[in-house]
């Protein structure tokens, strides 16, 4: 037989392998994670005719003769590069932007994959979808990992024991520009057409809280003197009237008797003689901020902070609670210098005892106050909370499962880990899109997203198949020339034997 055919056929069988791989990288063209793979042919063994010989005197040296036996393959490579991501939205849609892969297990037998569509089975299992469980570490409480690797579940039933509030913070700037002031309006007491126009001057009393108020008729009849004291939350605490009340005489001689008592946080004239009451509207510089905390049971109470300017530099402050729990320690001063900074406070920490459960002690921390001349605001914020359930979870570039609770806090609940090798083409593809270790790919290092080599982990996308369609499409056009080509050889052995035998005829 000729040796050409068996060339022919070595190059047939060959061809139609790179076509099964070629036909198997178009096929999952939109796999998740695939990557493609190439076929290298190299020529086979060689049959000596004649060896080769050196220069001997006035003759040269001749080269070997030799005839190749056919074609083999070279190998048939996985190509590592990456594939391009889809953006999907999906919490548990994971891809990696570099060299490493998802570990995932079945027993012993460890799984690699640049597949990351994850889901949540019922028992709170990160598996794939062939079921096989992602492999990482568990957070600690001190936020260490744990050393075993072990497949990631998540603790569905989880809570978070509720925390005692010990400090509210509060950012604020107090307007340098306010000034003790309070806003009031005439007053007409009387009839249409048969009425008396009060006029009302407050000026600040000898005092920092008190004001001087003086009622004159529209004749400049002074009829009332007398003090505001107001206490450390802008409300009205005492009026002292000497005479305790006021007339005032209409036009047709009418007297109106008026009293002056001390209700609620504002001063009211209260007319003797009918029931109309005559409000002088106000309000002085003072404003509060409502603050929840949490006591030691999780429950929620509410403390209402109150600033009252003193003076130029120095504001009061005054903690009351909404639900009546008596406080102590829960008012001061807050001083500032000419540069609008805090330079001293008094006060606190705020000590009360909810029903049932530990006494709190807070610490309000007023360090981030200025006083500039500006619009005057404030935030606060605690470090106290209510018990929480594991609402949902989010993993992050980083790698970490997050868990989300009900009560607005995160916990890192597992770390992923991401695999790398020395020679990741030496990997064995075991179908699902998943890889086994083989002796030539070296063991596994296990790293953190971003450490190592590893690439960084992307949440809400999937990368996709890196088969690039254009070059298959060529491969597949040079694949069945030659393919043609040694169908070819093989057809024109076979005349050459037929002429061959007919030499016999």
């Amino acid at each position: 037989m000729m040796r050409s055919m068996f060339a022919g056929v070595s190059g047939l069988r060959n061809h139609q392998t790179r076509m099964d791989v070629i036909g198997n990288n178009i096929a999952n063209v939109n796999t998740v994670g695939y990557k493609t793979s190439r076929v290298t042919f190299q020529d086979a063994l060689y049959q000596t005719l004649r060896g080769a010989t050196a220069p001997q005197g006035n003759r040269g040296g001749m080269n070997p003769q030799q005839v190749g036996l056919g074609v083999t393959l070279s190998s048939i490579d996985v190509i590592h590069t990456p594939g391009n991501l889809q953006t999907t939205g999906v919490s548990t849609d994971l891809a990696i932007q570099g060299n490493g892969f998802f570990v995932f297990a079945d027993g012993n037998q460890q799984y690699f994959s640049r597949a990351g569509n994850l889901t949540m089975d019922t028992s709170g299992r990160l598996v794939a979808s062939n079921g096989l469980q992602i492999q990482g570490w568990e957070v600690l409480s001190d936020g260490s990992l744990s050393g075993q690797l072990k497949g990631i579940t998540l603790p569905i039933n989880t809570t978070i024991a509720p925390k005692a509030t010990t400090e509210i913070r509060y950012t604020a700037n107090f307007d340098a520009g306010l000034t003790r002031s309070l806003i009031y309006e005439p007053i007409i007491v009387g009839t249409p057409g048969n009425s008396v126009e009060l006029s009302v001057t407050l000026t600040p009393g000898t005092a920092t809280n008190q004001w001087n108020i003086e009622i004159e008729t529209d004749t400049g009849a002074v009829v009332y003197t007398g003090t505001i004291t107001l206490d450390h939350t802008g409300k009205v605490d005492a009026i002292t009237n000497p005479g305790g009340t006021f007339t005032v005489t209409l036009s047709d001689g009418t007297d109106i008797d008026f009293d002056i008592p001390n209700v609620g946080d504002k001063p009211n004239f209260i007319c003797s003689s009918a029931t109309e009451t005559y409000t002088l509207a106000g309000k002085f510089t003072a404003f509060t901020s409502s603050t929840e905390v949490f006591d030691s049971r999780g429950t929620a109470h509410i403390l209402t902070t109150t600033f009252t300017k003193i003076d130029d530099h120095t504001w009061h402050w005054i903690t009351t609670s909404d639900s009546g729990l008596v406080l102590s320690n829960n008012s001061g001063t807050l001083s500032f210098d000419v540069h609008g900074n805090l330079v001293n406070s008094s006060g606190g920490p705020i000590t009360f005892t909810p029903p049932g459960a530990d006494s709190m002690s807070i610490t309000p921390v007023f360090s981030s106050i200025t006083h500039y001349d500006g619009e005057t605001s404030i935030v606060w914020a605690q470090n106290g909370y209510e018990m929480g359930y594991l609402d949902s979870f989010k993993i992050d570039s980083a790698g970490k499962i997050i868990g989300v609770f009900t009560n607005g806090l995160t916990k890192d609940i597992a770390q992923i880990a991401i695999a790398t090798f020395n020679n990741p083409a030496g990997l064995e593809k075991v179908g699902e899109t998943m890889f086994v270790k083989s002796n030539n790919s070296g063991e596994p290092a296990f790293h953190t997203s971003g450490v190592g080599g590893s690439g960084r982990v992307t949440p809400g996308a999937l990368e996709m198949s890196n088969v690039d369609l254009s070059q298959e499409f060529t491969d597949m056009i040079i694949t069945q020339r030659g393919f043609q080509a040694n169908s070819r050889i093989i057809t024109t052995s076979d005349e050459m034997l037929q002429e061959l035998v007919n030499l016999k005829r």
